[in-house]
């Protein structure tokens, strides 16, 4: 065996966990990058107010802006933002996970980054169905890291940005900000800082009511996730065919909310699991019925 060839085997047995997270993350940009032409069955769903969704206003400018400017090419512009909050979700889990003056490890990082990266939930939403949850999901994280660092307005802040993107996360950050204020304690500064922050996540609230309810076919703006057409105002014919606009909705947000917190809570993660394959399942049935249609 030649010097060389010893010193680079060597090199890669030292290194060797280095190299498997160089790889997942080549690996995770690779499929995206793969699948960023490609369009599903339901990218229709995904882009208009059309059955089933609950878009912004902001999404909706968003949208007509990039159709506008660069047509099709939009949908890989919307993909490319997905792919980039899948990233933010899982260095924000990292930046969550780690304790003051300890590192989490080389073993626990490849772990984490495998899961957030190549969880197959992340992957259709992001891929398949260009969906923004993502974005949502790394506002909702960044809140998170702001509360620990005591600032609680600029938290109520990000959680309303995530409100601003999708409607259907505003009851979730009305709900972590509240969990955030009976988690803090009872300290002198923070009834002030409290107040701040429910006065911003209101003022926003109110902002978002008003800019949604300014398009007469928005409709009534609450309304969107309990309609299943937010155009016409259709309601929904029974409650199961509710639930499964709900799974819709809010399936990324709770299949990958239950993953991340899986990763300190050992008992969570065979229903985690469950919920991820039961997120796939519906997700496929839904593109086969769209196929059928």
């Amino acid at each position: 065996m030649y010097r060389w060839e010893k010193k680079m085997i060597e090199w890669i047995n030292g290194n060797m966990i280095y190299i498997a997270i160089g790889f997942v993350m080549i690996s995770a940009a690779w499929m995206r990058m793969g699948g960023r032409n490609y369009v599903g069955n339901d990218y229709h769903f995904a882009l208009y107010d059309i059955p089933g969704n609950c878009n912004s206003l902001l999404f909706r400018r968003l949208t007509d802006f990039f159709l506008s400017r660069f047509g099709d090419t939009a949908i890989i512009l919307w993909k490319l933002l997905a792919y980039a909050g899948d990233f933010t979700v899982a260095f924000f889990t990292l930046a969550l996970l780690r304790r003051k003056h300890q590192k989490i490890g080389e073993m626990r990082t490849f772990f984490i980054l495998t899961v957030c990266l190549l969880s197959p939930v992340s992957l259709i939403y992001s891929v398949s169905g260009m969906k923004i949850d993502s974005i949502c999901m790394s506002f909702v994280l960044g809140s998170i890291l702001l509360f620990r660092k005591n600032l609680l307005s600029p938290a109520a802040l990000a959680l309303s940005m995530a409100g601003f993107l999708s409607p259907a996360y505003w009851p979730v950050s009305i709900f972590l900000l509240a969990w955030m204020i009976v988690n803090k304690g009872n300290k002198k500064r923070f009834p002030v800082q409290a107040a701040m922050a429910v006065f911003v996540i209101s003022l926003c609230l109110i902002l978002s009511i008003f800019a949604e309810n300014q398009e007469i076919s928005a409709g009534y703006y609450w309304g969107k996730i309990f309609i299943i057409n937010p155009p016409t105002g259709e309601n929904y014919a029974h409650a199961g065919l509710w639930l499964l606009g709900m799974c819709r909705i809010y399936g990324y947000f709770f299949a990958t909310g239950l993953l991340l917190l899986s990763l300190t809570r050992k008992k969570l993660r065979i229903p985690a699991l469950i919920l991820q394959m039961a997120v796939i399942m519906f997700m496929g049935w839904q593109q086969t019925s769209f196929l059928a249609l």
